[in-house]
């Protein structure tokens, strides 16, 4: 079976993990009408899970739709002050399968970057206020990020050209 080199997996999951979260929080602070492209398309699954599952501090979202009306309908500005970043593959042996498939002895950026979801945990500071002055609450947020399967099958951009969508999420404001 194919290896995978600790520096590819720790600079490609750093690159996914930084463009996700500079887009997204860039969408939540300005650009709302975009926020649901970066959801895996609502699915039953086969044991019966809804995918993607979104949690806002202890509310569940039933989908992207959903989430976006939250931003678009109710939600005062906001203004995200990421402080902190840590990623890291979920799951690796679809990538290390594909790579032994095409008889490489290492797996490539581009077999992570098709077939490994990544979690994504921010720590940060929010500002939720109309007036643009208000105080910064604590947050963290979780994220399984998984490769956009409409881009990774040549099927056109599929959600806006993302290379990556949101499959789970868990915000929460910190105490």
């Amino acid at each position: 079976m194919a290896e995978i080199r600790a520096d590819v997996l720790t600079k490609v999951s750093a690159e996914v993990a930084e463009t996700f979260v500079d887009a997204y929080y860039t969408a939540l602070q300005g650009s709302r009408n975009t926020i649901s492209s970066y959801y895996t398309p609502r699915k039953t699954l086969s044991d019966g899970r809804i995918v993607p599952v979104i949690v806002w501090n202890g509310n569940h979202i039933p989908d992207a739709a959903a989430m976006q009306k939250m931003f678009e309908e109710t939600m005062p500005y906001t203004y995200y002050d990421v402080q902190s970043l840590d990623c890291d593959f979920v799951n690796t042996g679809l990538a290390k399968e594909a790579a032994t498939a095409a008889n490489a002895d290492v797996v490539s950026k581009k077999e992570l970057e098709q077939h490994s979801p990544v979690v994504v945990i921010v720590g940060g500071y929010v500002r939720l206020e109309e007036a643009r002055e208000g105080p910064m609450r604590g947050f963290s947020e979780t994220f399984v990020l998984v490769p956009n399967e409409e881009k990774v099958a040549g099927k056109g951009k599929g959600k806006e050209g993302r290379a990556w969508l949101i499959q789970n999420q868990n915000f929460r404001y910190v105490v």
